[in-house]
């Protein structure tokens, strides 16, 4: 049986209280335009929650900063990998979203809201979204994002295409983690230098200079057409997804 659309939101910026709309324009591989969170690296573009979940937790649509509220989906159908369809659009679930303490004072116990404040996701193909329709969900269509950091970054780091690279704050955001994540990069780094072919090189600081920790680094990117004496011009080499 379809679930339907019963709120649509955009997140306009940072601190910034969610914006109600009738219709979505869905971008593929981007995510929601106008939106806070639209970026092709990122594992996080669209958020989306249970009215039934909502209700239990006895906070208003919107209220949890998600960009969709569905009624009527079968709760065993909802969860990472599953995708959302509505005619030409589909979203990839990815990860639930993890409590955080801006919403603390809405639920009070952050424990409670574990795997209910809604689940995470992409824009596998793009459209236009509007409230009231019927959407379609499908278990295990998509494999989940790993739930290990350490695999997370593993999978990060290797896809990052030869002759690019990528800013500490680049591997946090296409990781799915917070922000903060980015002062445990160097140690993450460290632990995995000797796993084979595990491009680490491609790795470069907020201003793009080369790492102290990687003495090849110049050499390995040299290798693939990225020069750099002490840093790599972020202009042209960074990937951006």
């Amino acid at each position: 049986m379809p679930a339907t659309i019963t709120h649509l939101f955009v997140k306009p910026a940072r601190h910034r209280a969610v914006v109600a709309h009738d219709t979505l324009a869905l971008t593929a591989g981007l995510g929601i335009v106008g939106d806070i969170s639209a970026h092709k690296l990122s594992p996080r573009q669209v958020l989306v929650t249970l009215a039934s979940q909502l209700a239990e937790l006895k906070v208003a649509p919107g209220a949890l900063s998600e960009n969709l509220v569905l009624a009527g989906a079968d709760i065993q159908d909802f969860r990472p990998g599953s995708a959302i369809v509505c005619g030409d659009v589909e979203l990839r679930l990815t990860m639930y979203c993890e409590p955080c303490k801006q919403i603390a004072a809405l639920v009070g116990n952050l424990a409670a809201v574990v795997e209910r404040r809604g689940i995470l996701g992409v824009v596998a193909r793009g459209g236009m979204l509007h409230a009231g329709d019927a959407v379609t969900l499908i278990p295990g269509r998509y494999p989940p994002l790993p739930e290990s950091v350490q695999q997370k970054f593993v999978e990060v780091v290797a896809a990052i295409p030869p002759g690019r690279v990528l800013r500490y704050r680049d591997v946090t955001l296409a990781m799915g983690v917070d922000d903060s994540f980015v002062r445990a990069l160097p140690g993450y780094i460290k632990r995995n230098l000797h796993v084979p072919d595990l491009p680490l090189h491609r790795i470069v600081n907020s201003q793009g200079q080369l790492l102290a920790t990687l003495p090849q680094q110049a050499r390995l990117l040299a290798a693939e057409g990225v020069p750099s004496d002490g840093a790599v011009d972020l202009t042209v080499f960074l990937w951006q997804g």
